[in-house]
Order: C-alpha cells, then sequence, then structure tokens
C-alpha cells in the first residue's frame, strides 16, 4: 500500500474517533437522566415497590382463590444415543446403478 493511502487511512480514522468522541460527550450532557434529582428517583421507586407490593397480593390472592400452585416441573433426560457399528450385513445384497433387483 502506498504511503499517501495509508496516511489518508489514518487521517479519516482520527477524524471519525474525533467525531464519535464529541457526538458521546453531547449526548451525555444533554441526556435527561443527568438533569434528574435524588428525590425524583426516590420518589419513583417508592411508587414502584408499592405497584410491586399491591402486585403480589393480587398474585397470592388468585393463588388461593383457584387453589392451584405453582406447577412442578421435572426435567427428564434424553436417553443417549446407541452406538450403531457399521459391519458387512451378507443378508441383503447391494444393487449398483444399472444392475436391476430381478431376475430374468
Amino acid at each position: 500500500m502506498a504511503r499517501g493511502h495509508l496516511f489518508l487511512i489514518v487521517v479519516l480514522l482520527a477524524g471519525a474517533a474525533v467525531a464519535g468522541l464529541l457526538a458521546v460527550t453531547r449526548t451525555a450532557q444533554s441526556s435527561p437522566a443527568a438533569n434528574v434529582t435524588d428525590p425524583a428517583i426516590a420518589y419513583r421507586l417508592q411508587k414502584l415497590d408499592r405497584l410491586e407490593a399491591s402486585l403480589e397480593k393480587q398474585l397470592a390472592a388468585e393463588a388461593r382463590a383457584t387453589g392451584a400452585s405453582a406447577p412442578t416441573v421435572v426435567y427428564t433426560r434424553a436417553p443417549s444415543p446407541v452406538a450403531s457399528t457399521h459391519e458387512d450385513d451378507d443378508e441383503h445384497e447391494h444393487s449398483f446403478e444399472g444392475e436391476s433387483d430381478r431376475d430374468d
């Protein structure tokens, strides 16, 4: 590869790296998560905890109403494959292309 081509490739890669770094820094600065305060996050987490507790109560009530428990899962392994042997069978005649199975 010629030196000029190599230099051009290096310059283009460096420009792409700088553009990517610039995009990442701008995205990180303007993200909505950067502007959220800790009390807001704590409030949302508290709200999610209350929702989770109510869903667990509802699920427990449904399980009691139907009298069903979680199904039991039983895993069974597939049987191991049988080892086959490739012995010459004299019981069967081998027919080749052009031969017929009929006796004339």
